[in-house]
């Protein structure tokens, strides 16, 4: 194992754990913020979602085009990294701020939550792009895939620990002040390290960017581009549907809100153990195998917490083996994304690097501002009150949101999942035939006697073999693919 070079993938994983500070703690505690510290009704807090959900669409893929436009001048995704870690700590510091500033007015919240959606898509495009330039194999990409959610993690526990727990105890002694001073240390965290992110890895992205290369016109057509879609869609929409409805479950469902911080905290516990075995298993195991067993084991803890309700202390238990499986689930999509962009260029000779990440990045948080939109409208139909006793119409509502919709997600998830087919073997004769196919020019064409280096990912198309072994794509199937589109244009 090359030494600098996992040092440089750490460096670059450290950046999931501001990120994580920051979008992860917003997405848990926004809702609840809006409802019962600003005292918005909960119809209104879902519109203000739509809007952020608006604002994911259209941020992530200006982001990606201004990214690719920087490369071209030679500035790289380190640089941009760099660049914006201020404004987005800024405009995070602004939502918790938003009850001292006694802020109730809705156009004022939905600027505010679309500056801070803004911001962070200037960073998190570029940050999760970079990716597939600091791990090149898919053993490595596993590896870093794993690192980047042991700092996830270390966040989530201050989350947990902090930040939780102070907006659930300012809904009941109205601290407003402390919250908004939480709020911005917090974003100068972030900031700090996003800089020692950007200081410290290295892509190698420095030199200007030929303009053949990158793009957000991604070819829609490709399966899979269209397998890694619906795995951002059924990521973003169920998986942390969860951990936003414990602070609900567990003061009017449970009836014990000491109970909540305990449970973010098994969470949080379970994706470390999770973080330790995923990462060592990718070793041995593909990514999309790994990530059918951590969507069946979210699955099963999922089910267990439900049937174990009426006893408390068993759901810390559930709750870790939710965790456990969380783990593969937040990490290893990235992973396959990275390789999925290997597929890509093979398969259309260019590398859609910034281009496919931000067209994961805008289904996976679009559907998950989506969720929290349709969380919110759930509970206003339900005939939600903040602080009230809940009628057993509304504890339902709140247990299919927070267990039902992520156990359904699970489920459809593992089917999916379980049709990647690229293994490590399979990526590393892609990776070899992608290089041998490089000229010091730039990227050639595939020409009609290619042979695919790997199987297609299975979406009923007929797969044939060649004299070598290798899965061979007639040439209508690899050139006739539709004109590329601009993602979600």
């Amino acid at each position: 194992m090359n030494i600098l070079a996992e040092g440089r993938m750490i460096a670059y994983a450290s950046g999931n754990f501001g990120k994580t500070l920051v979008f992860t703690g917003a997405d848990l505690t926004m809702l609840f913020l809006l409802t019962d510290l600003l005292g918005l009704s909960a119809a209104a807090a879902g519109s203000l979602m739509m809007v952020a959900l608006c604002g994911a669409l259209v941020f992530d893929l200006l982001a990606a085009r201004l990214v690719i436009r920087l490369r071209h001048q030679g500035k790289g995704y380190r640089w941009m990294v760099a660049v914006a870690a201020i404004p987005c700590s800024l405009a995070f510091a602004l939502l918790y701020a938003m009850p001292a500033l006694d802020v109730k007015n809705l156009w004022m919240l939905g600027a505010a939550l679309l500056m801070f959606r803004g911001a962070y898509a200037v960073i998190d495009v570029p940050h999760n792009a970079l990716m597939a330039q600091i791990a090149g194999d898919s053993r490595a990409r596993g590896r870093v895939s794993g690192y980047r959610l042991l700092f996830s993690t270390a966040s989530a526990l201050i989350i947990a620990t902090i930040l939780a727990p102070m907006v659930q105890q300012a809904s009941a002694d109205k601290a407003f002040i402390r919250l908004a001073l939480a709020g911005l240390a917090a974003g100068l965290l972030f900031a700090l390290t996003m800089a020692l992110c950007a200081l410290t890895s290295s892509s190698g992205s420095g030199r200007p960017m030929a303009l053949h290369e990158d793009g957000i016109d991604v070819p829609m057509r490709d399966p899979m581009v269209l397998a890694m879609g619906a795995l951002a869609l059924l990521t973003g929409f169920a998986a942390p549907a969860f951990g936003r409805m414990l602070l609900y479950i567990g003061d009017y469902v449970i009836g014990r809100p000491d109970l909540v911080r305990t449970l973010l905290l098994a969470l949080a516990g379970g994706q470390f153990a999770g973080i330790a075995i995923w990462t060592a298993l990718t070793h041995r195991f593909s990514k999309g195998r790994l990530l059918v067993m951590g969507h069946g084991v979210s699955a099963l803890g999922l089910l267990l917490f439900t049937l174990c309700l009426p006893w408390p202390a068993m759901l810390i238990a559930c709750t870790v083996l939710i965790g456990f499986g969380l783990a593969s689930v937040f990490m290893l999509p990235w992973g396959l994304l990275a390789d999925a962009v290997d597929v890509v260029a093979w398969r259309h000779g260019r590398r859609f690097e910034t281009g496919l990440f931000a067209f994961y990045l805008v289904i996976v948080k679009a559907s998950g501002a989506a969720s929290m939109a349709l969380t919110g409208w759930m509970l206003g139909w339900l005939g939600y009150l903040p602080g009230q006793t809940q009628s057993f119409s509304m504890q339902v509502g709140m247990l299919g949101l927070g267990l039902g919709v992520p156990f359904v997600g699970c489920l459809g998830a593992m089917l999916l999942a379980g049709r990647f087919d690229l293994d490590h073997d399979r990526h590393a004769r892609l990776l070899a035939a992608l290089a041998r196919r490089w000229d010091r020019a730039g990227r050639k064409r595939p020409s009609q006697s290619d042979a695919e280096p790997v199987s297609r990912w299975h979406a009923g198309f007929s797969k044939s073999k060649d004299k070598a072994g290798m899965v061979a794509i007639p040439g209508q199937a690899r050139h006739g693919v539709a004109t590329p589109v601009a993602v979600l244009s």
